[in-house]
This record gives C-alpha cells, structure tokens and sequence, in this order.
C-alpha cells in the first residue's frame, strides 16, 4: 500500500515536527493514516516527493533512501 508516501511523511515530520506534518498534509490534501491506505502510484508519490522537497527546502530523493 503506502509505504513509500508514509515515508515522505515521516522525513517531513523528522526535518519539521508534527506541526510541520500537520501543514504538509494541508498542502498535499491528505493525511498520513490515509496515505498509507492508498497505493504509491508513481504520479502521486512524484506530487508528494516535489511537495516534500519545497517544504523543507531539501531534496527529497537524498533522504529518502
């Protein structure tokens, strides 16, 4: 399922706090409990990726390992 879109939420929470997921949720439309029950399509976690990357102003690619 989400595995891949639950990770992006959990380096954003790392590098910006709960806070900071709360605001990333927001700006994606979707919160982490629901992303973790829908598949990582290739478009969507892409969305979430460039989101991520814009909001901690640090590429997401290096972190996400």
């Amino acid at each position: 399922m989400g595995t891949q879109l639950a990770k992006i939420f959990d380096i954003v929470t790392e590098k910006t706090g709960y806070k900071g997921r709360m605001e990333f949720a927001k700006k994606v439309g979707i919160s982490k409990n629901k992303a973790r029950k829908i598949t990582d399509k290739e478009d969507i976690v892409n969305r979430f990726k460039t989101v991520a990357a814009n909001f901690i102003g640090e590429e997401i690619d290096d972190l996400f390992g």
